[in-house]
């Protein structure tokens, strides 16, 4: 279980550094995380929606690549501001996310397959 908290907060500290890149500086966070499954929820007011958004998205749509689980959690937060988020796609099961009604929100999700 530590070791998937461990990887839990890795992802999470990557979105929140997407949404601070991006000046999206107020943001409500949901977070969980058992013995089965990790969710991630954030969600923040914007005026516009960020033009890296729709690519943030296809890069986390990435299949996720379980054989080699932990090289891609050694790698989450080693790259540098232009970053390629199809690293943190291989490291997770699903994403959806979209800019409405002034709110940009993404939700994710990771399933533990050690349990």
């Amino acid at each position: 279980m530590l070791a998937e908290k461990n990887k839990a907060t890795r992802i999470t500290k990557e979105i929140i550094s997407y949404f601070l890149d991006n000046d999206l500086n107020e943001f409500d966070l949901k977070f969980s995380v058992d013995n089965d499954l990790f969710r991630l929820k954030i969600s923040a007011p914007a005026s516009n929606k960020p033009e890296s958004f729709d690519k943030l998205i296809h890069d986390l749509h990435t299949e996720r690549q379980i054989e080699v689980d932990e090289y891609f959690n050694a790698l989450l937060g080693s790259f540098s501001h232009d970053h390629d988020y199809t690293f943190l796609g291989k490291a997770i099961d699903l994403a959806s996310g979209n800019f409405e009604d002034g709110i940009l929100w993404l939700e994710i999700e990771r399933q533990n397959m050690n349990s």
